[in-house]
């Protein structure tokens, strides 16, 4: 792989920027520019077809989430089932709805804490801005903490807090050290609680063989100055397991990259074909999640994290 010359494979086995940005450059990035000045890839409105996708994908990761609960090993079930009915009696007593919390870190446009909050959970958002929440969900402002989110994940760790369920998505490959932020979220989880984390796939076989055949002319997902960390699934499970986590279980996407291999589809050569494969993809996976069980779909998407497709690598960690 020819790499720019920006970045280097560090000791987990994934490559990250070699000169990172200061801590406040990076914050005013976030915190001033990145929504406001149209610098990410989410949209100002969402058509029903990508609104029908955002909610079936937290609706699978939910169904996940659930049957890794139910796996847990009865030590840990014994503990969290006592540590469960006093939240409940708390939630009560409060008026919430339950015990169950739920920490969305870089929390962005409050798609998944809308998700949770609907499912009955306590949630709570952190992120730079509160620019995008508050035009998609402002009635959830109310849940959401701004500023640096290491200093808000350091406080609620100082506050003795815990969460049943962290959420990282797109947030990972974002931040300055990303094993400093996998040891503050095992200082938030509960015994038997889960973080997920979901960041895309990234200097893959596909993508070497794209390079090598001369189907694609640059290593078009290095995105700078967003990107500052490129994960693949081993150096995320080298990086997990450092930092006090087990990877429970790995989704992939639907492969859009695939489309690269046709050159009428090829996204990277003409951009123009970009919008259709991308259609393409939310229709493969609507259809997917409105026809099929999600146990059959959650398996679907387990096979192609294995085989090492997908743009996305969507972990569940579990605490060591």
């Amino acid at each position: 792989m020819i790499l720019p010359d920006t970045l280097r494979l560090n000791e987990y086995g994934f490559y990250e920027i070699k000169h990172k940005p200061t801590p406040g450059e990076l914050r005013d990035y976030y915190a001033r520019r990145y929504y406001q000045e149209n610098l990410t890839t989410y949209q100002a409105a969402y058509p029903p077809a990508e609104l029908e996708h955002i909610e079936g994908k937290l609706r699978l990761r939910h169904w996940v989430l659930q049957e890794l609960r139910k796996g847990k090993n009865p030590a840990v079930d014994a503990t969290d089932a006592t540590a469960a009915a006093t939240e409940s009696d708390a939630a009560a007593a409060a008026g919430t709805a339950s015990g169950r919390r739920f920490l969305d870190i870089g929390c962005g446009e409050g798609w998944a804490l809308d998700y949770f909050q609907r499912q009955g959970w306590e949630v709570l958002g952190l992120d730079f801005s509160s620019f995008s929440l508050e035009k998609f969900h402002p009635a959830l402002r109310e849940y959401l903490r701004t500023g640096d989110l290491y200093e808000e994940l350091r406080k609620l760790v100082a506050a003795g807090q815990q969460f049943e369920v962290l959420w990282l998505d797109n947030v990972l490959e974002h931040v300055l050290e990303p094993a400093d932020l996998l040891r503050l979220c095992r200082a938030l989880v509960k015994p038997a609680g889960v973080l997920v984390v979901d960041v895309p796939n990234d200097f893959s076989a596909l993508q070497q063989h794209l390079l090598d055949s001369g189907q694609i002319d640059r290593p078009f997902w290095v995105v700078l100055p967003d990107h500052l960390s490129y994960f693949n699934p081993t150096g995320l499970r080298n990086l997990a397991e450092a930092t006090g986590w087990h990877v429970t279980k790995t989704l992939g996407d639907q492969p859009i990259d695939l489309n690269l291999l046709n050159p009428n589809a090829n996204y990277v050569v003409n951009r123009e074909a970009g919008k259709g494969a991308h259609h393409a993809r939310l229709e493969q996976d609507n259809l997917l999640l409105r026809t099929t069980p999600l146990p059959a779909v959650a398996a679907y998407y387990e096979a192609l994290a294995g085989v090492g497709l997908g743009r996305s690598i969507v972990a569940f960690l579990q605490p060591i």
